[in-house]
């Protein structure tokens, strides 16, 4: 996944009720680093590209109640 669809992954995410706090400790990425990221002022390196991929295929939006 490029850097750009995981972004647009997190933000669809945060926007569904997801705390990007809770994101940061479940992936072992920085708070910091991780808004840096979501805010397209940084790119993450491949490691923690990696984990946050990992992390949010396991993320389940309800599309209905």
């Amino acid at each position: 996944m490029s850097q750009n669809d995981l972004r647009n992954h997190l933000i669809c995410v945060l926007k569904n009720g997801l705390v990007a706090k809770t994101i940061a400790e479940k992936t072992s990425i920085p708070p910091d680093i991780l808004s840096r990221f979501k805010n397209g002022k940084v790119c993450l390196c491949e490691t923690d590209a990696d984990k946050l991929e990992k992390y949010l295929s396991l993320v389940q939006i309800p599309t209905s109640i």
